[in-house]
């Protein structure tokens, strides 16, 4: 499903039409919101979206004035109206069984009027408790970092921004492209960029949809970027790569699992005895992970269960030393686990938030969520076409890279035209220092001191396995 929003600054002219026109052929939307059009709609040619499969399903409404947000779909989808004024059209869409709700947003300047559509999409929200999108120009920051100029922005326009995204547990959707999605186009002092363009979910939707992205197009007859969003809820089963996970580490069985492991013979090169061991270390871990080590999220609910039944029975039959020291055994479980679960999130969402933040398990989750259901390349380029055929991507990736590190990188060049050019800087001493062997111990300083929440190569193994604190 892909929803196209533009706030167009007038769609009368031609040339935006064409403009127009181009996006919708190039990237095919299912829905698209207009804002801005700059005429009524019934002066509009009534066959410009008809002849491109569209139909205009609802306006805004502003009272004596004529409607400045389109909102316009495919011909086979039939959306459900849920709501409309000055700033804003909702609606409903089932798509796989499943009711998601929009919101296209096209905010007024006046920061009171702003807070009527806050307060309006606070109450929606809570009569709907469902799946909620909001894409559009909300003409609103949340704070200096959207905004380039030589003025600073107001602070409480951008405070109830924020408070409303909070109150109601929002996220604005990382943004592929432009930055600032609006431009005064001015010279000089009075030149202003602002993200005013965005689109923003609740937790409900990100865990609706298997992949989530948003994008800015091509910027052509209007100071905003129009915006691309593309979502898929279709299940897609992935194999999972594997990497090693720092949990496992206060497993007390994991340090023997790998020691037995590590110490089994291999014959070969440094090099090829080093890939094979951990080749045959990752297939073990796997294994120890899945008939042992357990999933961590079954862990802690079952720690939970266990201390919960011990106090229920205290509180039956009354305090015992046996029972006592159940409990204390039964809340160390549950602390042991609740620590591998926070490491866990954390290692999957790469963040260290000033050295571990909080340690708030829930933001660390929060930010895998979205980051999981942002990074999948849901389109691709592919022979100057725009393909969303997950098997096409697949095939023209692999493709790409079997050309690039196939092909032939020699370099014929004239090795005294290179020596006559380039000056000799250094002297021979000095040479021989810079490509001199490293010793094993300046391998091994430079190993350990790489960052250990960095990402893994393509073995799994990250700078985290050489630094690992195993329990004794």
């Amino acid at each position: 499903m892909k929803v196209l929003y533009w706030n167009i600054r007038g769609i009368a002219n031609s040339p935006s039409r064409l403009a127009l026109q181009n996006l919708i052929l190039s990237h095919k939307p299912d829905i698209i919101f207009v804002s801005e059009p700059w005429i009524s709609y019934h002066n509009f040619p009534h066959s410009w979206f008809h002849r491109l499969g569209f139909k205009i399903f609802s306006f805004n409404s502003r009272e004596n004035l004529p409607p400045n947000l389109w909102c316009i779909c495919a011909s086979n989808l039939n959306p459900t109206f849920l709501d409309h004024d000055d700033q804003q059209v909702s609606f409903k869409l089932n798509l796989n069984n499943v009711d998601f709700y929009f919101s296209a947003i096209y905010a007024s300047t006046s920061n009171i009027k702003r807070k009527l559509l806050w307060q309006k999409h606070t109450h929606l929200q809570s009569l709907h408790d469902a799946p909620w999108c909001f894409i559009g120009d909300f003409n609103a920051i949340l704070g200096a970092h959207e905004h380039l100029g030589s003025l600073n922005p107001a602070r409480p326009p951008m405070l109830d921004f924020q408070l409303w995204t909070d109150q109601n547990n929002l996220i604005h959707i990382p943004t592929r492209g432009a930055f600032f999605t609006w431009d005064n186009g001015r010279d000089g002092r009075r030149h202003i960029k602002r993200r005013l363009d965005k689109t923003i979910c609740n937790h409900k939707w990100l865990d609706a949809c298997t992949s989530l992205s948003c994008s800015t197009l091509t910027r052509s007859r209007s100071d905003h970027y129009p915006l691309l969003l593309e979502f898929k809820t279709d299940s897609q089963q992935f194999t999972p790569s594997f990497k090693f996970l720092k949990m496992w580490s206060l497993h007390k069985d994991c340090k023997d699992i790998i020691s037995s492991s590590w110490n089994e013979n291999v014959v070969g090169n440094p090099m090829t005895i080093l890939s094979s061991k951990l080749k045959r270390l990752k297939f073990k871990l796997k294994e120890w992970n899945k008939n042992v080590f357990g999933n961590i999220h079954q862990l802690v609910k079952d720690a939970e269960k266990e201390l919960s039944d011990i106090q229920s029975q205290i509180h039956n039959t009354g305090h015992n030393d046996q029972l006592m020291v159940n409990e204390r055994q039964a809340q160390l479980k549950l602390d042991e686990a609740l620590l591998k679960q926070e490491m866990f999130w954390q290692e999957k969402a790469r963040v260290r938030w000033h050295l571990d933040g909080d340690r708030n398990s829930s933001y660390f989750h929060r930010l895998t969520k979205i980051k999981n259901k942002t990074k999948m390349i849901s389109s691709l380029l592919v022979n100057d076409e725009l393909t969303s055929d997950p098997q096409m991507i697949s095939n023209h990736i692999v493709s790409y890279y079997n050309r690039l590190f196939s092909s032939s990188n020699t370099v014929l060049q004239d090795q005294q035209l290179v020596e006559d050019v380039i000056p000799k800087l250094i002297d021979d001493t000095t040479n021989n220092l810079l490509i001199m062997i490293p010793s094993l111990e300046e391998v091994k300083k430079a190993v350990f001191d790489l960052n250990q929440d960095s990402a893994p190569g393509p073995d799994g193994f990250g700078a985290g396995f050489c630094n690992t604190p195993f329990p004794k």
